[in-house]
């Protein structure tokens, strides 16, 4: 009788046992909390956001560098195409705004220097371009003396910068040009439109305003060494700088 009793007491301990056993189980595997999920999807999204912020200063420094070493790929080019004729063609800004890959290559009717370039063979349609505005680089003639009519030199013209992209154009290669001018020039527009563009314009040692030159052929102070205080006056706080980079 007592054996029959304590098999059956046996039973049901063993059975209380494996439901004690199921739910400590069931505890262990129990589904986050709504709590929970809002501080992981809080974690990812600052990832993300890191993430994301790192991918676009990786893409601003690729389009910079891109565009810095097109404009010194086109200055050789330029040179090479019309220096032998002793005069640069002038500027032509609403050409040069209406270039597309379609028509960069139409020799009747796209004239401006760009598109000469890329006709010659000098440069190719992408070195032509500005990554950053997707605007085709506006090329002109310029005067590199004082009372002078004949454009001996020629400015290229970048525009749609933000001021952290004008000031990084500057610092890398503004000592590097005989000219330095930051304007007005947002995505879509341009300022050189003609010839004569004055490279002896004045120099400020101390810029007073985002646009101001930087260097220029003037006898006086115009081939200072670009500093970075003047770098960093310069270059308004938005997406429409320009820079001017001129040569002889």
């Amino acid at each position: 009788m007592f054996m029959k009793v304590n098999a059956v007491l046996s039973k049901n301990q063993e059975y209380f046992f494996n439901k004690v056993d199921k739910y400590n189980e069931i505890q262990k595997q129990r589904g986050m909390t709504l709590l929970e999920i809002i501080i992981v999807l809080g974690i990812i999204g600052t990832i993300a956001a890191g993430v994301v912020i790192l991918a676009q200063r990786a893409f601003d420094s690729r389009a910079i560098s891109d565009l810095v070493s097109n404009t010194n790929t086109v200055r050789i080019a330029v040179k090479d195409a019309y220096q032998r004729e002793g005069v640069y063609p002038a500027a032509d800004s609403t050409e040069v705004l209406a270039l597309t890959t379609a028509n960069i290559n139409d020799s009747a009717n796209s004239q401006s220097i760009v598109a000469r370039l890329v006709q010659l063979g000098k440069i190719s349609a992408d070195e032509a371009r500005n990554g950053i505005s997707n605007d085709y680089l506006n090329i002109g003639g310029a005067i590199t003396s004082n009372g002078s009519t004949t454009d001996k030199g020629f400015v290229i013209e970048i525009n749609g910068l933000d001021q952290t992209q004008c000031r990084s154009i500057i610092s890398q290669v503004g000592n590097n040009w005989d000219y330095v001018e930051t304007v007005n020039a947002p995505a879509g527009a341009y300022t050189v439109s003609a010839a004569n563009y004055d490279l002896t314009t004045a120099a400020e040692t101390a810029p007073a305003n985002v646009h101001a030159v930087l260097r220029s052929l003037d006898s006086t102070n115009g081939s200072q060494t670009i500093t970075a205080a003047m770098v960093a006056a310069v270059c308004s706080d938005d997406s429409s700088n320009g820079v001017i980079l001129g040569s002889r």
